[in-house]
């Protein structure tokens, strides 16, 4: 009986990651045709072309951040703090080398596309893996709490932030960067809004190592 009752309560979870995965890869796809809309008459076929390759790399990262960063095990199992911690500074380390290696890469990444304002966006792009991770391990935890109010509550707030971002960097300076400004300014809401409701159910201790990361990994990955 207990061993239904877990399952169900599993697939519950998974239904419930999945549908918010989904909401959240259509608020991308919403804000990028506002984008394409907008800039489409103003911006030359060089500059379209990035925004379009800037729109396609943010719906990935948004995607991935929401099934990465140990989100998955996170919805499903309720850790010890000590464990969580580890999770949380094993999230945070790898969005760093991230970050590095995109932003000390960008100009060779760029060189290879042949695409001068490349470099740029795609600087501007790895500051989103220092963001992103602060804030998807409380989503994570919001989401097994099935605290859908205020999961929602957050879902609207970042994306008008993130539209209002998008409608000023367009009205401020028309270019590619635009779709980057808006997603940042999204991410940014959402990081914080996550880490204050989140933070009653989890505060993270200053612990880690890599042996007791890849441990806690390996048993519940």
């Amino acid at each position: 009986m207990y061993h239904n009752e877990h399952t169900v309560a599993i697939r519950e979870r998974e239904l419930s990651s999945a549908k918010w995965s989904l909401l959240s890869s259509a608020k991308i796809i919403g804000i990028g045709v506002l984008q394409l809309t907008l800039l489409a008459q103003t911006l030359q076929a060089n500059e379209l072309n990035l925004l379009v390759i800037a729109i396609l790399a943010l719906l990935v990262i948004d995607t991935l951040a929401d099934r990465g960063f140990n989100n998955k095990i996170i919805r499903k199992i309720s850790f010890n703090n000590s464990e969580m911690s580890v999770l949380y500074w094993g999230s945070i380390f790898t969005g760093l080398f991230i970050f590095a290696a995109l932003f000390i890469g960008s100009d060779i990444y760029s060189a290879i596309a042949q695409q001068p304002h490349l470099a740029v966006m795609l600087e501007m792009m790895s500051v989103i893996f220092i963001i992103i991770p602060q804030g998807q391990h409380y989503r994570a935890i919001l989401q097994r709490e099935k605290q859908f109010t205020r999961i929602a509550f957050i879902e609207i707030t970042s994306v008008a932030a993130g539209l209002a971002a998008t409608l000023f960097t367009v009205w401020l300076m028309p270019s590619a960067l635009c779709a980057v400004w808006g997603y940042l300014a999204l991410v940014s809401v959402r990081m914080l809004l996550c880490c204050y409701y989140g933070r009653a159910w989890f505060q993270p201790a200053y612990r880690f190592s890599l042996k007791e990361f890849a441990s806690v990994r390996a048993r519940n990955g």
